[in-house]
């Protein structure tokens, strides 16, 4: 049996792109063939984490032409302003046509797992009837947090606000937004 050939294409920011690298090298070592994605612009940053690796990386052009994008810019820690990100978000989309003559030049790809923030690609999976799986690259402390929120399960005190379950750890109340701590007050709105 052929090793799976998996198709790896992550969004264009260093906390997306590393967590799929990190899993592209756990694919390696269970005897998958990979292919990463990216934009000329990332592979350097790519190529230095991989080098030791026989993931194979495929350049496809960034659009150059987003009026509120500087030029060269091709990921969210390039970008001079940070609220311009759902801007390179929209841009992607741009990508598809590149991103499926990929698909078309490579051997059978098993199934390809996307950053979630890449959602265009269900439509190429789904034309190429190729299984996708979408990654979510956030860090599970965050996730859990909210779900000791909706739990009911901070304890509030003078000196900020203690995880009933890990008292060790200590936040305040600023640190939070304050729908986060309390979600009622979005209700209305």
């Amino acid at each position: 049996m052929a090793s799976p050939h998996i198709l790896v294409f992550p969004f264009m920011a260093k906390g997306h792109t590393f967590p799929m690298l990190q899993l592209a090298r756990l694919l390696l070592r269970h005897g998958a063939t990979v292919t990463l994605i990216t934009t000329p612009g990332n592979r350097p940053f790519i190529s230095s984490c991989l080098s030791d690796t026989t993931v194979s990386i495929i350049d496809i052009p960034f659009p150059q032409d987003v009026q509120s994008i500087p030029p060269g810019v091709e990921s969210t820690n390039k970008l001079p302003d940070i609220s311009l990100w759902p801007d390179v978000l929209v841009a992607t989309k741009l990508m598809q046509a590149h991103f499926e003559e990929v698909i078309e030049s490579l051997p059978r790809i098993s199934f390809m797992i996307t950053d979630c923030f890449l959602g265009w690609t269900l439509d190429s999976a789904i034309k190429y009837s190729i299984p996708r799986l979408a990654c979510y690259p956030i860090g599970n402390f965050p996730l859990c947090l909210e779900h000791l929120v909706s739990e009911g399960r901070f304890v509030a005190g003078e000196d900020g606000i203690k995880l009933a379950d890990f008292p060790w750890i200590k936040l305040k109340r600023e640190d939070f937004e304050p729908t986060f701590i309390d979600p009622e007050k979005v209700k209305g709105n």
